[in-house]
């Protein structure tokens, strides 16, 4: 992540894992009894799903009985709560270096995704001048005033960045056009040892895709042999793994999101808006509490439905991806919701300082939940 704007031009994030901390805030605590364990786990440099899959393994657990309230970043140094339902009193041995439980206490119900304040984020960035720390604070101190644009970062997007794409192929009900983007070289920024692969499977040698795919994945290797077994794209992409097809359809619903913050910068309140307080993360973190601010779009089959100017700039949004408001409130859309166009940013610091691996600036500061620390880090080292 690189800028030409000021001292902070070339400053670097995730140099390494422990350059990128991630503590959960939130008021959980373990009941002290019940069918689950929860578990205050630390990772590092490992992804989510990974992290689940080797819990599960480690329990000897289905995958489904994890339960959590945040994801977290892969690379980063991350600590949240976790339950698993089992009857085990003790932690396993969870094979692998990356994992590891800091304690351990039986609790009464599941983690449910949502549940929890915010998180707290510690960055160190390098490759800049420990001066620039001035910069860096002053840069800070004013998005902590101003409060941060609520943007989707490239994570939600996939590795590609057009899960997107795949999914407003889904809520169109266009298959081919979807797995075409998926599997084939319809899509775009793929890496080189996908090529082959991928002309295979445009040129409809399914076999020989399905043997190239690497077989830890699954959902394609999946698509592919039913494609090889005659299925219609249809029915092949029915049968995807519903976790997957809600990945592409929240891209999709985020993508719009961020077109309409985008269209909507500068702009302030508009006629139709609805609002959201942030009071209840302001009270928790102890802080004062701020005026509501106006929220964007999640279009899905539940999304209370803006007014007026708002309700225009919405919509123009919805078309210009080439989705409309049946396709977003079919049973294939996502739920749907309002997301406040700007998240506070609280107790933000700056320091400067030298360790083993050179000079770096350190910022630090706390998010209420779905923020990403990313958008924070690219403001202060672009200025914008």
């Amino acid at each position: 992540m690189t800028s030409t704007n000021g001292p902070l031009a070339d400053a670097v994030i995730r140099a390494r894992p422990e350059d990128f901390l991630v503590e959960e805030v939130t008021a959980f605590e373990p009941t002290g009894q019940g069918e689950h364990l929860a578990l205050l786990v630390q990772k590092r440099g490992l992804d989510h799903a990974s992290m689940v899959r080797h819990l599960a393994r480690a329990f000897r657990v289905p995958p489904g009985r994890v339960g959590w309230a945040g994801m977290k970043d892969k690379e980063a140094v991350t600590q949240q709560w976790v339950t698993v339902q089992t009857e085990a009193s003790d932690v396993p041995d969870l094979g692998h270096e990356s994992l590891a439980v800091v304690s351990a206490e039986r609790h009464a119900r599941r983690l449910r995704l949502g549940h929890l304040t915010g998180n707290r984020f510690t960055i160190r960035m390098r490759q800049v001048d420990p001066t620039a720390v001035v910069e860096a604070n002053r840069r800070l101190t004013t998005l902590a005033s101003s409060g941060l644009p609520n943007r989707f970062m490239s994570q939600r997007f996939g590795y590609r960045g057009v899960n997107a794409v795949i999914g407003e192929h889904v809520l169109r009900r266009s298959p081919s056009q979807a797995l075409a983007v998926w599997l084939g070289t319809a899509g775009a920024c793929w890496p080189e040892a996908e090529q082959r692969r991928r002309e295979d499977f445009d040129a409809g040698d399914f076999g020989a895709a399905l043997d190239a795919w690497p077989r830890n994945w699954k959902p394609e290797r999946a698509a592919l042999a039913s494609l090889k077994a005659g299925d219609d794209p249809e029915a092949v992409l029915s049968r995807v793994d519903r976790r997957v097809r809600r990945i592409w359809t929240d891209a999709a619903q985020s993508a719009i999101f961020n077109e309409v913050l985008r269209t909507r910068t500068g702009c302030g309140a508009m006629d139709g808006d609805i609002t959201w307080s942030h009071d209840r993360f302001l009270e928790a973190m102890e802080v004062p509490t701020a005026p509501p601010v106006p929220t964007g779009p999640m279009w899905g089959r539940s999304m209370r439905r803006a007014g007026g100017e708002a309700a225009a700039l919405e919509l123009a949004a919805l078309r210009k991806a080439g989705l409309t408001e049946e396709m977003m409130t079919a049973p294939s859309a996502p739920q749907g919701a309002r997301r406040p166009l700007a998240i506070p940013v609280v107790s933000p610091r700056c320091v400067a300082g030298f360790d083993d691996h050179g000079p770096f600036v350190e910022l630090g500061f706390v998010l209420p939940k779905g923020g990403y620390a990313t958008a924070v880090a690219e403001a202060i080292i672009s200025g914008t």
